[in-house]
């Protein structure tokens, strides 16, 4: 992604492979999971465990949720970018588009990392406009499920504190 041209995300784009939605949404899923996971793992009763045991959780817990935290929203700059460059109808030239940057040049993955992670942090979007119907619903999808991931991941950072007092 760090050295990617938006002439080699179009020719990715048009090579799509079969079963991306699926793969989507499956990592996604998964993501979401690891972090209900932790909330099991967190909500045993730890009295009575080492302090070790305790300190090893806690760090797992907090790795797990940073991680699933950023594979959620690169794997939507990823869609993004995607449904952006792939072509419109059967007019592989033309861009499918659906999102309005600022500038005039064609976005590369670090405009689409943008975009993903101030939905994530903001549940909202900011410079860049939604112009098509199927990034509008995307969008979407990505705030709702990012209000309830900070949600959760706020409400385990306090149980993680009060697991340490």
């Amino acid at each position: 992604m760090v050295r990617a041209t938006p002439e080699k995300m179009r020719r990715f784009a048009d090579r799509e492979y079969a079963g991306r939605l699926a793969i989507f949404t499956l990592v996604i899923a998964a993501a979401c999971a690891s972090v209900l996971a932790i909330g099991f793992l967190l909500s045993d009763n730890k009295k009575g465990q080492p302090t070790s045991v305790l300190a090893l959780h806690v760090t797992l817990a907090v790795m797990t949720i940073i991680g699933s935290w950023l594979l959620v929203h690169t794997m939507f700059a990823l869609q993004y970018a995607h449904n952006y460059y792939q072509g419109k109808g059967s007019n592989r030239e033309e861009l499918a588009g659906g999102l309005d940057f600022p500038e005039d040049t064609e976005p590369d993955y670090w405009d689409f990392l943008y975009f993903s992670f101030v939905i994530g942090m903001t549940s909202q979007v900011s410079d860049i406009q939604t112009t098509s119907r199927y990034m509008r619903r995307l969008a979407l999808v990505h705030g709702i499920l990012s209000f309830f991931f900070n949600t959760t991941i706020l409400a385990m950072s306090i149980n993680i504190i009060a697991a340490l007092i």
